[in-house]
């Protein structure tokens, strides 16, 4: 191997070890899982909740003030999952509320919009359009505007919504809220206090 043959064999060696120490260091880019950014609590809970809702549905409101108060009081014994439901056929803004909510979780900020749009659920699905207060509501979590406009326009939040309630309807599900807890499915809220009431009394 001559001098010149040589050179140029080192010079590939350092680039490819810069290249390769600049690809070990580098951050690697956060990926959410989207099913794990609708869930909370101990994965080791003895009580494990799968939630399908509709946003503007009123029992679901009730249903999701109800587990956040429980939550608070149990998070240890507590593992609660959401998934898409939306009745469309009954509620106007089923779909655009569930799609604010997927993109917020896409975004690891699900529970923080969850807990501005569920309360405030008599006063947006009165309007003709949600928007304006939504987009409001994600720029007071902190959301990405521009990626979260992105997700509202793309078809695959809304894929992910329909796929959910596709599986819902697999499931037997015909109704909002309906929970499968511990793998039994429960429908309705009064349901849902009953059954909890089992695990935790007084609560």
């Amino acid at each position: 191997m001559n001098k010149l043959q040589s050179t140029l064999v080192i010079i590939l060696v350092l680039v490819g070890a810069i290249v390769g120490a600049k690809h070990f260091l580098a951050p690697k880019k956060a990926e959410i899982n989207l099913q794990m950014a609708r869930t909370k609590g101990n994965p080791q809970a003895r009580v494990k909740i799968v939630e399908f809702i509709d946003f503007q549905c009123p029992a679901c409101a009730f249903g999701v003030t109800y587990l956040k108060t429980l939550f608070e009081k149990h998070p240890d014994d507590l593992y609660i999952q959401v998934r898409y439901f939306p009745l469309t056929n009954m509620h106007r803004h089923a779909m655009i509320s569930a799609l604010y909510s997927e993109c917020a979780a896409r975004q690891g900020k699900f529970w923080a919009l969850d807990d501005l749009m569920i309360p405030q659920q008599q006063q947006w699905e009165q309007l003709i359009s949600p928007e304006p207060v939504f987009q409001a509501m994600a720029t007071q979590v902190g959301m990405n505007t521009d990626q979260l406009n992105t997700c509202l326009a793309s078809d695959d939040a809304r894929k992910v919504i329909n796929d959910e309630k596709s599986l819902g309807q697999s499931l037997g599900i015909r109704s909002t809220p309906t929970y499968f807890i511990n793998s039994k499915m429960v429908v309705g809220t009064k349901s849902l206090q009953d059954e909890l009431k089992t695990y935790f009394p007084g609560s």
